[in-house]
């Protein structure tokens, strides 16, 4: 499934299914997507519960409007087949799955998705999220990606920072290999790529930087666990007012040139090529500039 460019992944909120309450105002507190979560964050004893509460919750959110996405339990447990069964009938945009080694480990998942597709002739089809969590996910991740079924990468950076044996720190450049081998092998294969989450509440600025750094490397989002961290996310995750002004600046003057038969032209300086302007009319359509350019 390729990047769809209409659609932001600024901000992913993750959303415990197990709390009634808390689903009821997910849909209203202005991320981008939800994660409605059977994995970690409920107990075993509320599982069969979660799944109910997740069933009706899909159902009652727009997807036009937050995309809805649940994460099963692991595909190494007994539980992530009922999770599956329970939710499919409420047709989630994306099933997330954690721990993700191999493609190979997928497959008992895209087989159970086959046999319950063929029920309603292939009228739904979920995209599965990968969360890359591991060294051997990390170093699998190009080929986890390219599977046509796979709309997304998710980095769970805790895991990934336990299993490297290194200490969770803001600007995590002990791990930064790790992130930018994710984001390559997502971008090259046309997928969403998102960010890990950010644990400490109580430091809103290394969030803030943490946005900063992933925007920088190319993220489409982040994950988040906390309705305080939406609006930093959704902000961090869109192109400054000086980096728009600066791609119309682009664009109309290398449009200029292109009527004049050049295919290069200089702004402040630097030189441009078409290339550059595609990279301008990307940042322009992404904060939704009505613009009637055919793709360059």
């Amino acid at each position: 499934m390729q990047n769809s460019a209409s659609r932001l992944l600024r901000s992913i909120l993750y959303v415990p299914a197990s709390k009634e309450k808390v689903l009821k105002k997910a849909p209203n507190l202005g991320s981008d997507g939800l994660i409605l979560d059977l994995e970690d964050s409920v107990p075993i004893q509320l599982k069969s519960e979660a799944r109910l509460l997740a069933k009706e919750s899909l159902r009652q959110v727009d997807s036009n409007n937050v995309l809805r996405t649940v994460r099963i339990n692991g595909l190494n447990t007994g539980f992530w087949v009922d999770d599956v069964e329970a939710v499919f009938s409420s047709e989630p945009d994306a099933i997330v799955v954690p721990k993700v080694d191999s493609l190979a480990a997928l497959q008992p998942l895209f087989d159970l998705l086959s046999t319950l597709e063929s029920v309603n002739s292939g009228r739904f089809t979920p995209a599965v999220w990968a969360m890359i969590e591991s060294p051997l996910g990390v170093l699998n991740s190009y080929s986890i990606a390219a599977h046509p079924r796979i709309g997304a990468l998710m980095l769970g950076t805790s895991d990934l920072g336990a299993a490297l044996g290194v200490a969770a720190t803001v600007d995590r450049s002990n791990m930064s290999s790790a992130l930018q081998q994710t984001v390559l092998s997502a971008k090259a294969a046309g997928v969403f790529v998102l960010d890990g989450v950010f644990v400490d509440l109580k430091d809103p600025q290394g969030f803030i930087t943490q946005c900063r750094d992933g925007a920088g490397l190319g993220f489409d989002g982040k994950t988040v666990i906390h309705p305080s961290q939406i609006d930093s996310a959704n902000r961090l995750f869109l192109p400054s007012e000086a980096q728009v002004a600066k791609a119309r600046k682009i664009l109309s003057l290398w449009q200029q040139a292109n009527i004049s038969g050049e295919e290069i032209c200089v702004v402040d300086g630097v030189l441009v090529e078409r290339l550059h302007a595609r990279r301008s009319l990307k940042i322009l359509k992404s904060v939704n500039e009505m613009l009637d350019i055919a793709d360059l």
